[in-house]
């Protein structure tokens, strides 16, 4: 079955090249910008269209082969305008970072602008591959999500998808017919799941045999206020017991499909049948239901809703943000007032804003709010914004915005880095010996966790 991702983007730039790259003529609007390096010092803020491209710009983005098509699409009108050219190179998620790698360790102009994740850009970051970008950040109207981008005083990166913050979704129709309402806490939601149950619903789907087993639990874990990785990257998995007892509480008492949640054929087959009732999880997810929920399913889906997440412990977050990616500049770009604009546009604009909300091309969907907070806003408000059939005609990425835009003073965005993929193997791995071969208790589960993630 084919799956299509939601995403998230951003992006990256570096001052130092304004005084020998031909600087872009200032904003006359007033706005300023903080210098890099801890300077104390301003400089002016400087919007997309205050800047004029270098004669025949022609600028390469690179990254995953989803994201991408999505800026592809967004970049249309503003190519046209402004008469950038821009190629797109397009990979997969396992190929795009080293092909970045090489490119730029090489000392290679292009690609010009990257689309990059949060678990990968930090090694661009310190490598010196990136080009500062304070001048085209406006911190006073951007999500605060720029730790991985953040380094010796400046700014390395500026986010774009970031409603992918943990929600809670489900069956309204289902809900309102057993009385039931969205859940507040954890306790709610396990005490609804046992009423699902014997009503010949599922409140979710986890499959410990299955490698993406692990992303249910570091939503757990975050959600408890705890971490893998601290914000120093070193190895924490604080409040890991206490997530795997969760795992094992739920998974012993029968609540969940076994199927790997919004990514199988498996978990598909059973929500388009009727089976599943609730399914908090990524908010990215929300977009997987415009692909792959069937109204002709047997049983059908019903309506789906979306609430804000429950809360795990008093001391855990409202929410986290699963993941995003930055928009980034390589530092030996030919045309650094180009690919700043471009940059600019995608991140700092309502209009892109609204445009990754609204992507249903053939072979292309998205659904997201970018890091501007006056997008989020705009978007929050309806405007420009799809309805979802699924979601019975509801305005989801509005929803999402809002949500967002709620929490925004204490959203939380976990520290990753490039040993993260190799860190969810190694959980998947304990995780499918502890509920398959009940080879572990959560206590030595987390032990022999930690033990073998050391050794990366």
């Amino acid at each position: 079955m084919k799956k299509y991702v939601a995403m998230l983007l951003s992006a990256l730039m570096m001052i130092g090249c304004l005084a020998g790259c031909g600087a872009p003529a200032a904003s006359t609007g007033g706005s300023s910008a903080p210098a890099p390096s801890g300077t104390g010092e301003t400089q002016e803020l400087l919007h997309w269209d205050d800047m004029t491209p270098e004669e025949g710009a022609e600028l390469t983005i690179m990254g995953g082969a989803h994201l991408t098509s999505v800026a592809e699409y967004v970049l249309k009108d503003f190519m046209e305008e402004t008469g950038i050219k821009i190629n797109f190179e397009k990979y997969s998620y396992e190929e795009y970072p080293t092909k970045m790698k090489i490119a730029m360790s090489q000392g290679d102009s292009v690609p010009d602008v990257l689309i990059v994740h949060d678990e990968f850009v930090r090694q661009f970051v310190e490598a010196g591959y990136l080009m500062e970008l304070s001048s085209i950040y406006d911190s006073e109207n951007t999500l605060d999500v720029l730790t991985p981008v953040q380094y010796n005083g400046g700014v390395y990166g500026l986010p774009n998808q970031v409603t992918n913050q943990f929600i809670f979704m489900y069956r309204g129709d289902v809900y309102d017919e057993l009385g039931l309402s969205a859940p507040t806490t954890f306790d709610e939601y396990f005490d609804q799941a046992l009423t699902l149950k014997e009503a010949g619903y599922y409140a979710g789907a986890w499959d410990p045999s299955d490698p993406d087993c692990v992303s249910l639990f570091m939503n757990y874990v975050y959600m408890l206020g705890g971490e893998v990785l601290d914000e120093e990257g070193n190895i924490s998995l604080d409040k890991a017991e206490e997530a795997i007892a969760l795992l094992e509480k739920c998974y012993d008492a029968g609540i969940w499909h076994k199927s790997d949640q919004s990514n199988s054929d498996e978990y598909w087959t059973a929500f388009n049948a009727g089976k599943i009732a609730a399914f908090p999880g990524a908010a990215a997810h929300v977009a997987y239901y415009e692909t792959n929920a069937d109204p002709n399913g047997q049983g059908g889906y019903g309506t789906l809703r979306i609430a804000p997440a429950m809360k795990f412990s008093e001391e855990g977050p409202d929410t986290y943000l699963n993941n995003t990616e930055f928009w980034a500049i390589n530092a030996n770009t030919k045309y650094p007032n180009a690919a700043r604009m471009v940059v600019a546009y995608l991140t700092q604009t309502v209009e892109a804003a609204q445009k990754c909300a609204n992507i249903n091309e053939e072979g292309l969907m998205a659904r997201f709010g970018t890091g501007y907070l006056p997008g989020l806003e705009a978007l929050a408000q309806g405007e420009g914004v799809a309805e979802s059939a699924p979601f019975g005609g509801e305005k989801t990425v509005a929803l999402l915005a809002q949500d967002l835009l709620d929490k925004a003073d204490t959203i939380v965005l976990p520290y990753v880095d490039v040993r993260t993929a190799e860190i969810k193997t190694v959980i998947a791995e304990v995780l499918g010996e502890m509920f398959l071969n009940d080879a572990y208790t959560p206590e030595t589960a987390a032990a022999e966790m930690r033990a073998r993630i050391e050794l990366i």
